[in-house]
């Protein structure tokens, strides 16, 4: 009897394994169906999936008659397999973005920002010919949210000027309105899509200007090791030498680091969130750590000298301690124009000196759209 119930145990407990390997292969089967698996969790990824979503629903519900030409000898099926295009395109970045690539692709596509801004120009210029295939009571619906989105363009912009006028005639059924709301959203797109190339630009830069400071302190840490004395951080208040070594500098590069790291803190208790997809603010913060470490070595070389004569030597160990924690600190100095130019970048609408680098005022006649009869 005891057999036949284990027996009978055995035969469940396999059966509902196999239903589990069953079930899992199914599922794995359906997943693959409906599109790859997204494997790796990103924020931008979400927000662009659901902006994906929502343009591929906007596209069928905007395209109208198959074949009407456009103003500029463009015929609307033609737009359309365009936008189909630029979605499918956007689809693929993000496909390459979330599933697990190469070490190489990874490394390149945070580097150049292939995924991320690949995605946004496919999503941007989509959208942009969505506006245009719609008709002008549906664009007109658009106006008030362009115009917000076109905020930071130079008020002398003539597709700014233009989409304004429309507005102020109120005349949703001028046939100028979804020309005129598409050129103007693709001006402000074109001035997010530069500043993020200009925040990934500025954060590779932090990062390079970072390598080389690390660099320079493995170069210190070496000298200070095969030399002893060859960089005097201390005089009189040595560990237990006459000659400062690798233990001495090495402790005030630490030190520095930690005066630094001191700033660090501080301000980032008072930063809050960030729309920035490269981390700018973490890197922005990162490198002001070698910072420190060098200008406490700096510092305390310069102590008593004519570069620094306000400042004594220190005369025991844990007076250089103090002027290395100090000196690190003082790295607020040197780090305060990598702050303003992030906090610039970081900012939510670039200030108007920013805007005039980022968006030229075009030439009227280039950008004037056709009129057409109402």
């Amino acid at each position: 009897m005891n057999t036949q119930i284990r027996k009978g145990r055995l035969h469940r407990t396999d059966g509902h394994r196999a239903a589990t390997r069953n079930g899992a292969q199914g599922a794995s089967s359906a997943s693959s169906a409906a599109g790859p698996p997204h494997l790796r969790s990103n924020t931008w990824l979400h927000r662009a999936q659901t902006r994906l979503c929502v343009l591929r629903y906007e596209l069928k519900a905007t395209y109208g008659q198959p074949d009407p030409l456009g103003h500029d000898g463009v015929r609307q099926g033609e737009l359309q397999a365009g936008a189909k295009c630029l979605l499918d395109a956007a689809e693929r970045h993000m496909q390459q973005a979330a599933e697990s690539q190469k070490m190489s692709w990874r490394l390149a596509s945070w580097w150049n920002g292939q995924a991320y801004e690949g995605t946004l120009a496919c999503l941007h210029a989509a959208e942009v010919a969505t506006i245009t295939l719609s008709q002008p009571v549906r664009a007109w619906t658009r106006i008030d949210a362009v115009l917000a989105l076109a905020g930071p363009l130079c008020q002398k912009d003539p597709r700014l000027a233009l989409v304004e006028q429309l507005k102020q005639k109120g005349r949703p059924q001028d046939n100028r309105v979804p020309w005129a709301v598409a050129a103007l959203l693709e001006a402000a797109y074109a001035v997010q899509e530069e500043r993020a190339v200009r925040s990934r630009n500025f954060r590779n830069r932090l990062i390079r200007a970072g390598s080389v400071l690390t660099l320079l302190l493995a170069v210190t840490v070496v000298v200070a090791w095969c030399n002893a004395g060859a960089i005097p951080v201390c005089t009189s208040g040595c560990l237990g030498r006459a000659d400062p070594g690798l233990r001495e500098v090495g402790l005030v590069m630490l030190l520095g680091m930690l005066g630094a790291a001191t700033h660090v803190v501080g301000r980032l208790q008072k930063m809050g969130g960030s729309w920035n997809p490269y981390n700018l603010p973490f890197y922005q913060e990162l490198i002001k750590l070698p910072i420190g470490a060098l200008t406490a070595v700096i510092g305390l070389l310069l102590v008593d000298t004519e570069w620094l004569p306000m400042v004594d030597a220190p005369e025991s160990w844990r007076e250089v301690m103090a002027c290395a924690v100090v000196f690190g600190l003082a790295q607020i100095a040197l780090t305060r124009t990598i702050d303003q130019r992030a906090e610039k970048i970081l900012a939510s609408e670039p200030d108007p000196e920013e805007v005039r680098q980022l968006e030229k005022v075009p030439d009227n006649r280039a950008q004037t759209a056709p009129k057409f009869e109402t």
